[in-house]
């Protein structure tokens, strides 16, 4: 099973049922049963006691939402390689975004030690995951999506590539190892297969995890731009069958619907930060170290953005 980044899987999906362009809304209401099957509601991603339309979205005031990205396998015990924070607040026209890296070490409810949060969906799922991280942020989302891992390259390739400033040149091997692409620095263009490769490069990157991170989220905010500034979304019939089959969320018709119309502005100004932390080795297992500080001053920011003007 691939390990692909599923920020970048997140970005193109999210982007495409909230902030899509043209005539991605009559699609939808045409494609009406995808939404109804893909809505989880009753299903563990469905965390806490939020409901779809929640009022801040109603109102169109500012929303959050928590993403998780899934390499699940033939089961349903995978794990939640990406976890994801995102908040929209429309009078600011303004989106924040950041992630929590996988191998953060925290407390999962009947484990008798610490353990990587993304090892809390196996007991849990996505409300679980969701669960630890509201306790940790003080703050509780207002929508939900889990997104499994395939279709990235489909789905970038989609939206015709995009084009990203790559910091420094380097090569990478595609995931089936038959092909090497390479990376030259400056401004390239990358379809969905080099997409992929690009976010998933981490041992020739000095910083590691966190430096495959920062690509991520370079891919993610072009990938939102671009989307925001399309008129219209050609071939999206090919994305609605991926969506059935990739994407859980509690979010009904009438959210997508307000999304669309009233918060696909925000995506202009995307702003990110890193969680920072100190990695660590116990018993030969690698974990992220974020200290209740770092947590403190990420659910600031977050309050923050939340906050009216």
């Amino acid at each position: 099973m691939w390990k692909i980044p599923l920020t970048i899987f997140m970005t193109v999906l999210l982007t495409l049922l909230l902030f899509g362009a043209g005539y991605i809304f009559h699609l939808f209401q045409e494609a009406g049963h995808t939404m109804k099957q893909i809505n989880v509601n009753d299903d563990q991603a469905s965390a806490g006691e939020n409901s779809s339309s929640p009022q801040q979205l109603r109102g169109h005031g500012p929303i959050s939402i928590f993403i998780t990205g899934i390499d699940s396998r033939t089961d349903n015990t995978g794990l939640s390689d990406v976890i994801m924070v995102l908040s929209i607040h429309p009078e600011k026209e303004s989106t924040l975004l950041f992630n929590i890296p996988r191998d953060t070490q925290v407390a999962i409810p009947d484990r008798q030690q610490p353990e990587k949060i993304n090892h809390a969906y196996h007991d849990g799922g996505t409300a679980l995951v969701q669960q630890i991280v509201e306790q940790k942020l003080e703050h509780s989302f207002d929508l939900t999506v889990e997104l499994d891992m395939q279709g990235f390259i489909e789905l970038v390739d989609i939206l015709g590539g995009i084009e990203v400033d790559n910091a420094f040149a380097f090569s990478e091997r595609n995931v089936t190892h038959t092909k090497t692409h390479f990376f030259d620095k400056g401004i390239i263009h990358l379809d969905g297969e080099r997409a992929l490769d690009y976010v998933r490069m981490r041992k020739k990157d000095p910083r590691g995890d966190l430096g495959r991170n920062e690509r991520q989220r370079q891919i993610l905010t072009a990938l939102m731009q671009k989307t925001a500034s399309m008129q219209t979304l050609v071939n999206v019939q090919q994305f609605l069958p991926l969506a059935e089959n990739h994407i859980k969320t509690n979010a009904a018709m009438e959210d997508v619907n307000i999304l669309f119309s009233e918060y696909r502005h925000t995506v202009g100004d995307v702003k990110t930060f890193e969680m920072q932390g100190t990695p660590d080795t116990q018993n030969g297992t690698s974990y992220y170290l974020i200290s209740d500080k770092e947590w403190h001053k990420a659910a600031l920011r977050l309050r923050n953005h939340q906050k009216d003007e």
